[in-house]
């Protein structure tokens, strides 16, 4: 006789969030954060909601509840940071934001007394620095990355034999952005409260366009002109820190400034020796040797140490040093060539390009495709057994079909 168990709301919502292509991997220690964001009826209440966008009527008729009353409880979820709002035609829309880069960081970049954030800060600590599967699905899983590293344009400024495409500088997504806010790095606020932050800034998280619309409108983010977002470009250069942002070469929402010690993508990379967590730039730093002095200033700001010191092998000066890149881990952001007082250390374009996505539904369609989760992105309530026959489609899809459903799908 078959034994039937009744779901959680919040193992439902789990289940929900792994349609995405980048999920949750189901713990302890996850069930605890979702219990800290929202309550058990509401997990359930967002298991049941739409992955793509959707609008007020659509979401009272899941629940079973007039569209006011509705209403209500979007704008509520939306202050919780636990869905997206934005105008589409006129018309408000909503969106589940996928746990990152969305809700997880959402819930850590305000400093308020909303919510438990020294607890919040522990057991994101937990599930992200001390278990390793979130982490390491989130960062080694397939080709297309989360984000990418923009390289560092005070670099640039003196080298004008590199070709540097609008959309690799974090200056454009600035001039192009229709929206812009500055709220508290999520990463060293969570480290903060576990007494292992640096002393990086730490009001420097940039979001754009829709993200910094909603975060901006719920009280998440501070509203700031182009005047103030340069300002803090410049600062975060001045610290030495990567711009990390979002993969797509067109309406960006995030840029990070990260530092090796705090920034998950980082310390993942070095973590579980990956080659790459994020997508680097197209560039690669190359050592002039002859002027290498070994003072190794840039192994020092190097984030994800793929810079180190070995013997210069001179036999007049055996303890001279030299520096040495290991290719396949640099992101290529040019910190070491700005950190580097002898002009040792150069940029060169990379042999091989790396490729961004388009925009988000390109990102999100290749994402699933390698992850084997296209099918979530068609058939958002899979009813019918012809749908999941169909939903088995992956990797044929990379064909000429792909096109087709890049056309067709909202994200």
């Amino acid at each position: 006789m078959a034994h039937f168990t009744t779901k959680s709301g919040y193992e439902k919502f789990a289940e929900r969030l792994n349609k995405f292509p980048l999920g949750v991997v189901e713990s302890d220690t996850l069930y605890e954060i979702l219990k800290t964001l929202v309550t058990e009826k509401e997990a359930s209440m967002l298991s049941v909601l739409p992955l793509k966008p959707f609008n007020a009527e659509k979401a009272a008729k899941i629940w079973k509840l007039k569209v006011n009353e509705a209403e209500v409880i979007l704008n509520e979820f939306c202050h919780k940071t636990m869905l997206v709002d934005m105008e589409t035609g006129g018309e408000p829309k909503y969106v589940i934001p996928p746990p990152m880069a969305g809700f997880i960081e959402f819930s850590m970049m305000r400093l308020g007394n909303d919510r438990n954030q020294k607890h919040l800060a522990e057991l994101y600590y937990q599930y992200m620095n001390v278990e390793e599967d979130f982490v390491k699905t989130l960062f080694t899983t397939g080709d297309t990355k989360l984000g990418r590293a923009f390289v560092n344009e005070k670099v640039l400024a003196n080298d004008n034999s590199l070709t540097v495409l609008d959309y690799e500088r974090a200056s454009e997504v600035i001039n192009s952005a229709t929206h812009m806010a500055i709220s508290t790095c999520y990463c060293r606020h969570k480290m903060m409260h576990a007494a292992k932050a640096c002393d990086a800034p730490l009001d420097i998280c940039m979001t754009f366009n829709a993200s910094a619309y909603t975060l901006v409108k719920h009280g998440s983010a501070r509203r700031v002109d182009k005047a103030e977002m340069f300002s803090l470009l410049e600062k975060a250069y001045e610290h030495n820190l990567v711009q990390f942002g979002e993969n797509q070469q067109k309406n960006v929402n995030f840029i990070c400034n990260c530092c090796g010690c705090c920034c998950e993508a980082m310390q993942a990379q070095k973590r579980f020796a990956i080659l790459n967590s994020i997508n680097t730039t197209n560039f690669i730093p190359q050592v002039v040797e002859d002027k290498c002095t070994g003072c190794g200033k840039c192994v020092e700001v190097c984030p994800v140490e793929s810079l180190s010191l070995v013997s210069a092998g001179d036999p007049e000066h055996k303890k001279k040093k030299k520096a040495r890149l290991i290719e396949q881990h640099c992101l290529g952001c040019g910190v070491c060539v700005r950190a580097c007082p002898h002009d040792a250390v150069k940029l060169v374009e990379r042999q091989v390009k790396v490729i961004t996505p388009v925009d988000s539904v390109h990102k999100a369609v290749m994402m699933a495709i390698e992850r084997g989760t296209l099918q979530h992105l068609i058939f958002d309530n899979q009813v019918m057994w012809n749908h999941r026959a169909l939903a088995a489609i992956n990797e044929q899809v990379k064909s000429k079909y792909l096109a087709a459903l890049l056309a067709k799908i909202k994200v």
